[in-house]
């Protein structure tokens, strides 16, 4: 018992939180509250004193429904020191306060995108393009998406997980055998639906070209303006993006539309059986006033696995890991009257699981880049043409890698499979019974959670991710230019530092601290900035040319910090849950029968999860400028230099927390033989 105590202690241990990639729940198959209630059910099962075997079935269909939405979507879009959930609910002077009423009033729109209108009590997000006026840290940067500098939405979501189950339980008392012996199984069908309510309000589309040399190495000159890629050929907008259909047309580049981690409007839905819970028990202690029993728990996955296609992914079942456990269950008559047709009884069941290693699809972030899967990340090539970094012209030098015309969305490159387990799960109920002739009343309360969910490189799968290949695009120029011909040369520029919300070019000022400042178009914000020249002899500078006329020499990395295996955070991925729930159930028994006592009744449920974003802060992970990291799938340490945190326990303890707070009614519904 104290072991099992000290274990759901470790439950409540708090922990730093951080962004879930992926929104982890409490199976449908663990539910002890809905298994234990009834006196139909709980007063006819772990009999005493009977040697022959006996059994109960029961059916409880029950329908359960999420509320507090926003604590859903702050799990899955909220980041250090809270930057986007301001965005939420804005208040006076709040940097990033957004008017809701002009989110609004766009919400009439044509085109389907939005069928709700965005309201005061959803999560909000702000896409807004580099060029922006008023642009704050809390919007996205619209770029990534393939979408113009000047395109303005919000984006507002409302999560929801609904189920519809019917849970099938059986108890059989083995005492024809062993005295106390019993077993036990059940395993909900479920039926699950999983929506976003995700609405896209479209203030303004865009009208921007793209600059020449910011996406491709085109230029088109009418009059004397120049651009790169008209806007038609751009992502239409943010909606076609996240939903895996948007890319940007143009002959030169290859823009890859994202495949993970993917957005939807309409509800994704999921039907199949829950987890088989079996558990082998033995009441060492039994009378008809109380009892006392340990079992052996066994859990048989049968639901379904992530694939991490999308980020709101519907899931029945544990995420199909095998459990082993134990658990106590007690009840003790504390009153009875003296013709013992009313009575009243207090039940406890503790149930502790380890939930196995299970091989599961998931999608991660960079290390202290929350939401970086929606970033955008370019190729790279060893084989360098036509560039040389450096100042002057005469101590520059080739860079080692080279822009090779690939986009592609961070989630595309940071999905892989992986091992998940968690050490502990645990499930406690305490209950009161009050019976009277037939009639029984229950009310009771009901704590589960889960330790910190462990994920590792799988072994079998090398290699996992193609390191000293991408980097960072943030908002660079990719292509400079010859300033006579316009003949284009491919630069080496990454963005180590570009979060989900902005790039370092830091428009339209561009580097201040330099004299004269180093202007925007010039990429001030590259890692190991040096000004790019062309090939020839003599060298020549490479320039953006300025729509408006205004040249200057551009700059590139030497070299680009390129993204490694050791960036990619499977330390913050790692989610834990815990919640608290009040229950109640009346219930009614027929005792007219020898041979079976048939039973009815009916309960609700009201489960509140914990808050998830509090004290969030990425301070809490240590940075470590060399650490010892499992950089490859085999998991072989060695050390390497990176720019996170060390995903170790002593270095970063960052856990998400997935909030489900849900209501459910059922009917239970049996009969004892």
């Amino acid at each position: 018992m104290k072991k099992l105590l000290y274990l759901l202690l470790l439950l409540t241990t708090s922990m730093n939180l951080a962004v879930a990639p992926y929104f982890r729940i409490r199976s449908q198959s663990e539910n002890a509250a809905r298994e234990l209630v009834g006196a139909g059910w709980n007063f006819q099962i772990n009999c005493c004193n009977d040697d022959r075997c006996y059994g109960n079935f029961s059916i409880t269909p029950e329908y359960t429904h999420s509320f507090k939405p926003y604590q859903i979507a702050e799990s899955l879009f909220c980041c250090c020191d809270k930057p986007y959930t301001s965005c939420m609910q804005p208040t006076s002077g709040d940097s990033c306060a957004f008017s809701a009423e002009s989110c609004c009033n766009s919400c009439n729109m044509s085109g389907g995108l939005c069928q709700t209108p965005c309201c005061d009590n959803l999560y909000r997000i702000r896409i807004t393009g580099s060029q922006v006026e008023g642009r704050n840290s809390c919007d996205w940067l619209a770029d990534y998406f393939g979408l113009p500098t000047d395109y303005k939405s919000c984006v507002s979501f409302e999560p929801r997980i609904e189920n519809f189950l019917a849970d099938l339980n059986l108890f059989l008392g083995l005492d024809e055998w062993v005295q106390g012996l019993y077993f036990r199984v059940h395993a909900p069908i479920v039926h699950t639906r999983w929506d976003l309510n995700m609405c896209e309000c479209i203030q303004d589309e865009g009208k921007n070209n793209h600059w020449a040399g910011y996406f491709n190495q085109t230029v088109t000159v009418v009059d004397t303006a120049t651009y790169g890629i008209e806007r038609s050929n751009l992502v239409p907008n943010f909606a076609s993006f996240i939903t895996g259909c948007g890319t940007i047309n143009s002959p030169d580049i290859t823009f890859n539309p994202l495949c993970h981690a993917k957005m939807y409007y309409n509800q994704c839905t999921k039907t199949g059986l829950s987890d088989i819970q079996m558990a082998l028990g033995w009441n060492c202690c039994c009378d008809w006033d109380y009892n006392v029993g340990f079992n052996l728990r066994v859990v048989a996955p049968t639901g379904t696995t992530p694939r991490a296609d999308y980020l709101f992914e519907p899931i029945i079942g544990n995420g199909h890991h095998w459990e082993v456990g134990g658990g106590f269950s007690s009840f003790w008559t504390w009153w009875k009257s003296q013709d013992e047709c009313k009575l009243c009884a207090f039940y406890v069941d503790v149930n502790a699981t380890h939930m196995f290693k299970a091989r599961q699809c998931r999608t991660f972030d960079l290390c202290c880049k929350p939401l970086s899967r929606y970033m955008l990340a370019a190729h790279y090539k060893s084989d360098v043409e036509n560039l040389k970094a450096g100042n002057p012209v005469g101590n520059a030098t080739v860079p080692n890698k080279q822009f090779d015309g690939i986009y592609s969305p961070v989630a595309n490159l940071t999905t892989m499979p992986v091992d998940v387990s968690v050490a502990v799960q645990g499930d406690l109920v305490l209950m009161m019974q009050y019976i009277h002739n037939n009639w029984s009343f229950d009310i009771g309360y009901n704590f589960w959670g889960q330790t910190c969910e462990k994920i590792e490189y799988r072994c079998d799968c090398c290699p996992l991710f193609e390191e000293n290949s991408w980097a960072l695009k943030g908002d660079s120029f990719m292509y400079g230019f010859n300033g006579a011909t316009l003949k284009s040369s491919t630069l080496s520029a990454s963005q180590t530092q570009a979060t989900i919300g902005s790039g370092r070019n830091n428009y339209p000022d561009g580097d201040t601290s330099k004299r004269p400042p180093i202007l925007w178009f010039q990429n001030p914000g590259v890692d190991n900035r040096q000004p790019a020249w062309d090939t020839p002899t003599p060298s020549l500078p490479l320039i953006i040319p300025s729509p408006s006329g205004q040249h200057a020499q551009v700059y590139t990395s030497k070299n680009p910090i390129l993204i490694k295996e050791c960036d990619i955070d499977l330390c913050s991925a790692q989610s834990r849950g815990q919640s608290h729930k009040l229950f109640g159930h009346i219930d009614y028994t027929w005792s007219c029968c020898d041979r079976c006592t048939p039973y009815i009744g009916i309960g609700f449920e009201a489960e509140f999860a914990q808050q998830p974003c509090d004290n969030n802060s990425c301070a809490t992970c240590k940075p470590y400028s060399t650490c010892f990291y499992a950089c490859n799938p085999c998991g072989i340490p060695h050390e390497s230099p990176c720019c996170g945190p060390c995903c170790d326990d002593a270095c970063c303890n960052s856990c998400a927390i997935c909030p489900l707070s849900q209501w459910g009614v059922w009917l239970k519904c049996g009969c004892a033989f």
